[in-house]
């Protein structure tokens, strides 16, 4: 490899290098995986709270969202061999993230209900959010 080729790979690394770092610590949520995830809520949707109510052909899921607080419950529609699940990803200032999981529905027709705070040992007030429903 000529010296040329070794100087211009080590500027693309030290670019994602950079890049990398400028992430918002709340990127290190777990990320949709293809087509077994739909976002169903978010705060750009309202700003203070909401509700959803979300079908697809696998799942079911309804529920309100504060910046304190969520509720509701999630539905396995698909004997699929799958359980249905909501999974939401709270945003707070100064970078603080959490993410919290709903029980897993399944097998076909379990619904269960769930309830969940942002933080975990100490709550918070969450600035924004992402309600996502996927197939587990």
């Amino acid at each position: 490899m000529s010296v040329l080729h070794k100087a211009a790979l080590g500027t693309a690394a030290s670019a994602l290098l950079l890049i990398g770092s400028a992430v918002p610590a709340h990127a290190a949520a777990p990320a949709p995986q293809g087509d077994g995830w739909v976002l169903v809520a978010s705060s750009g949707d309202f700003t203070a709270q909401g509700s959803w109510n979300k079908s697809t052909s696998w799942g079911s899921s309804q529920g309100n969202i504060y910046s304190t607080y969520a509720g509701g419950w999630v539905e396995d529609l698909a004997a699929d061999g799958y359980c249905a699940q909501i999974v939401i990803n709270w945003y707070g200032s100064n970078g603080k993230s959490d993410t919290d999981y709903s029980p897993q529905a399944c097998p076909e027709g379990d619904r269960d209900e769930f309830s969940k705070k942002p933080g975990d040992s100490t709550h918070w007030t969450a600035t924004g959010w992402e309600v996502y429903m996927r197939k587990a």
